[in-house]
């Protein structure tokens, strides 16, 4: 189980890295207006499959951590933070995503909030990077 996890653990972090190195970035390679942000929508799907991962793991460690009776405030806050922080990050993720898809769906491509775009993809990387290293870290144990 422990290979599983590091090999999990290796996905959330280059996921977010890839997501913070590609929000950097579109500015320079993507042309502005009503262009198609394929790259986007190609890491979307990764994104999705990284959250929910996140969410599971998260939530493990928190249900680990609260049923710990000698778990000191440290350990307490931390599982905590990172599992409501995933659940927010989550939610707004596949939000608009839904959006966007059922959008596209319709012939409609202004459904999505791009705005709520620029808030997930400054969080989702914090999110998955603070998972990852958390769940690699307690890999060991």
């Amino acid at each position: 189980m422990p290979m599983v996890n590091r090999l999990v653990a290796a996905y959330l972090v280059l996921l977010a890295v890839a997501v913070a190195v590609n929000f950097i970035v579109t500015p320079w390679y993507h042309p502005g207006g009503d262009e198609p942000f394929e790259v986007w929508e190609i890491l979307d799907y990764f994104m999705a499959v990284g959250m929910v991962l996140a969410l599971g793991y998260s939530y493990l460690e928190k249900r680990r951590v609260d049923a710990d009776s000698s778990a000191d405030v440290k350990s307490y806050l931390g599982a905590n933070a990172a599992f409501y922080g995933t659940v927010a990050v989550f939610l707004l993720f596949f939000w608009n995503w839904f959006s966007f898809l059922s959008g596209e769906v319709r012939g409609n491509d202004n459904v999505a909030d791009g705005q709520f775009w620029a808030v997930i993809d400054t969080l989702m990387p914090i999110v998955l990077g603070v998972v990852g290293c958390r769940l690699w870290r307690n890999s060991d144990a």
